[in-house]
């Protein structure tokens, strides 16, 4: 049987070489390396009464296999040292696997069959052994080689990788895959030979962040040789979002009822922080947060209380990425605070000027300023605790947010309120006190005395600030005078006052003028010094005198003289004349005063003095003084007083002239006749009146003089002198005035 079979693998080997195969239809077919094929091979004949005979396959055109009927098979026993080849010739069309194929398997394999009748039929198959790639290895930008991890990046970057296999027939294809998905297929020979690689350049975004791979393919038999890289990308998260947990009704919150808060921040790498604020403040009584590492989730809870403020105030949660540069290291999530509560009221005064001030018969605007959530819808008003009804004093609306009243008057002043209500409740503001200002008017009789000054007497509001006075002195022109206060001291009138004074006065607030002035004209009768009480008569140096205790209120005193007619029937004012000071003092229990004095002249019986004191308003009544007869005797002049009248003084002083005259000559007759000598000097002085009184009194004796009734109760003296109880015939006359 061997025999047989090497004689017949001999003949085909020898008809191969003689007769090489003429391809008939000719098919592709591929194979890994280390797999095995299945060639095919048609042996039907091609009518029903013919056979195939032999079946050989041939190897280009080496016979490797052969069969003849009924039961010869034959194998090369090179191409099948290892028993890899298997054949079913038994089926149609027949078939042989051969296994473990390498890539010297690589060839155009052919089958020839012949048939009892039919022609010899040949089939060709061109075999193509795929040896598949090395796994892919990855290099950086540096050449360095990377395994498992790269990274770490932040979002945003450029990851820099390439991809290189080694071997493979045919060359493979390299793509980089991030997930599923193709992102570069860009492959090429590198500088290494049986090298191919491709070189990413992959800007890395959250969809790209979990893992890269790069595939080899060099045949649809296998899938491609691939390996993967995981990217460490840090992130932040990508969606922040706050959720009511309980305590509101559909987002809306209650201003002091209690809320709680969720947070979550999914999507960052790595594990973010999660803060809260409110309206930029930090609130730092928040629960700690949690993480759920399945779905990269952070977590916090937050219990907030909101107030009144709150409402419209933004509460944001923020997740921070700390690895993470701070400019793109956090992301938040912002609601705004919708808190109902009660309104919350005040009164305030539209317009110009001050919040709580109008001038009469300016409008009045009052608005009562409301902040409620949800908006107030009613409104009452209030003056001074009793609720507004519309009347002719407020008008017709009364019940809206704002009260207006057209012409404000003084009965307007007073305490304002308002009341608002709302779904949730209704609040009564505090009272805002509105006051009337108005111009100035006179009042409590317009302008009054006030001791010695003149006050304008207006009310105003405010209270005024300037008045201008008109005043018109009976004996002067008019005077028109300003001053800042209600008072016009009476010194600052020119002028005298002795008689009357006509005063007006219009005041001025900043508001307005005083449309009438105040007028009134004044008597200063009551201003006047009181009359003197405390006055004498006395004979001395030669004349009477008038002494007086100074009197309150007095600026300067008068005396007047009056005499007997020569008819004797009425007295006549002799003279008129000041008073001064004089240096006696007049004691008294409340101390020592100074006098006032004056010298009267010659008094003769029946002849009467007057003192008056006297200021800027007038003088008062006169105190009269008649000198009594012993004071009349006492001033009577001496007899050898005779010689000093003028009939018999006169021949008197010529006579004694004229002996002085001869008795001069004499003696100048005898000086002219001594011996030279230094001659005399004669001085003449001139005498005044007052030096030529006084030498003409000095011989005179200073006489005791009578007293008034007043002076001996007032016990003064003057030097050693004292002065005695008055005579009986001495009376303190008031009869008249002392007026020409």
């Amino acid at each position: 049987m061997r025999l047989v079979s090497t004689l017949l693998y001999a003949t085909l080997l020898l008809c191969t070489r003689v007769c090489a195969f003429i391809p008939g239809p000719l098919s592709h077919q591929e194979a890994l390396e280390g797999g095995n094929t299945t060639f095919l091979c048609d042996t039907t004949p091609d009518s029903s009464g013919d056979e195939f005979m032999i079946l050989v396959w041939y190897k280009n055109n080496i016979p490797i296999y052969s069969f003849e009927i009924p039961d010869r098979e034959w194998a090369d026993s090179t191409f099948n040292a290892t028993g890899r080849m298997s054949a079913d010739v038994r089926s149609q069309p027949t078939a042989i696997t051969v296994s473990v194929l390498t890539e010297d398997d690589q060839a155009v394999y052919h089958c020839r069959v012949d048939f009892r009748l039919s022609p010899t039929r040949n089939i060709g198959v061109n075999l193509t052994v795929v040896v598949l790639p090395s796994p892919p290895f990855f290099m950086d930008e540096l050449d360095n080689k990377v395994e498992r991890t790269v990274g770490t990046y932040h979002e945003g970057d450029t990851l820099v990788l390439k991809c290189l296999v080694i071997g493979g027939r045919p060359p493979p294809r390299l793509s980089w895959y991030s997930g599923s998905n193709l992102v570069d297929a860009s492959d090429a020979d590198s500088d290494i030979p049986s090298v191919r690689e491709n070189e990413l350049y992959l800007p890395l975004t959250r969809a790209n962040a979990g893992s890269i791979s790069c595939r080899a393919s060099n045949t649809n038999l296998a899938p491609p040789v691939e390996s993967k890289l995981d990217i460490e990308l840090y992130l932040p998260a990508y969606n922040v979002s706050i959720h009511w947990v309980w305590g509101t009704a559909d987002g809306v919150l209650r201003a002091g009822h209690p809320v709680l808060a969720q947070c979550t921040a999914p999507g960052s790498y790595p594990q973010p922080d999660l803060s809260w604020w409110l309206d930029q403040k930090h609130l730092t009584r928040h629960s700690n947060q949690s993480w759920v590492s399945s779905s990269s989730t952070a977590i916090s809870y937050l219990e907030l209380h909101p107030s009144v403020g709150d409402d419209g105030a933004t509460l944001a949660c923020v997740a921070t990425n700390h690895a993470m540069a701070p400019s793109r290291n956090s992301k938040a999530d912002v609601i705004t605070l919708n808190v109902t509560y009660s309104p919350l009221l005040e009164v305030v005064r539209v317009g110009d000027g001050k919040l709580n001030e109008v001038v009469e018969l300016d409008p009045l605007h009052l608005e009562c300023e409301v902040k409620a959530n949800p908006p107030a819808y009613k409104f009452i008003w209030y003056f001074n605790d009793s609720e507004i009804k519309s009347n002719s004093v407020w008008g017709e609306n009364v019940t809206s947010q704002v009260l207006y009243v057209e012409e404000a008057t003084r009965e307007h002043a007073g305490r304002y309120s308002c009341v608002a209500v709302n779904s949730i409740g209704e609040t009564r503001a505090e009272s805002f006190t509105v006051t009337v200002l108005y111009p100035p008017e006179c009042s409590h009789h317009g302008i009054r005395l006030v001791k010695e000054a003149l006050s304008c007497n207006v009310k105003a509001l405010p209270a005024p600030d300037t008045y201008l006075w008109h005043i018109e002195p009976s004996d002067s022109l008019e005077q028109r005078l300003t001053t800042g206060s209600r008072l016009l001291p009476l010194d600052q009138i020119t002028g005298s006052l002795d008689r009357s004074l006509k005063a007006s006065c219009e005041a001025s607030n900043g508001i307005a003028s005083q449309e009438r002035a105040c007028e009134r004209t004044f008597s200063f009768e009551q201003l006047r010094p009181r009359q003197p009480q405390q006055c004498d008569l006395a004979f001395e140096h030669g004349e009477f005198h008038i002494r007086c205790v100074p009197v309150e209120n007095a600026t300067y005193y008068e005396v007047s003289v009056w005499k007997l007619s020569t008819s004797n029937s009425s007295l006549v004012l002799e003279k008129r004349a000041p008073m001064g000071f004089g240096s006696s003092q007049a004691l008294s229990s409340t101390g020592s005063t100074w006098l006032v004095r004056a010298g009267l002249g010659k008094l003769g019986a029946g002849d009467e003095a007057g003192a008056l004191a006297c200021n800027r308003y007038g003088c008062s009544k006169a105190l009269l003084l008649r000198p009594s007869e012993t004071l009349l005797k006492a001033a009577s002049p001496p007899w050898w007083n005779v010689l000093l009248s003028k009939e018999v003084c006169i021949p008197l002083v010529a006579a004694v002239l004229l002996v002085l005259f001869a008795a001069s000559s004499a003696a100048a007759l005898r000086a002219a006749r001594r011996a030279r000598t230094k001659p005399p000097v004669i001085q003449v002085l001139q005498l005044d009146d007052v030096t030529r009184n006084f030498l003409d009194n000095l011989p005179e004796h200073k006489l005791q003089a009578s007293c008034s009734l007043r002076s001996c109760s007032s016990g003064y003296s003057e030097g050693s002198q004292r002065w005695g109880p008055p005579p009986p015939d001495v009376t303190l006359t008031l009869h008249r005035e002392s007026a020409v």
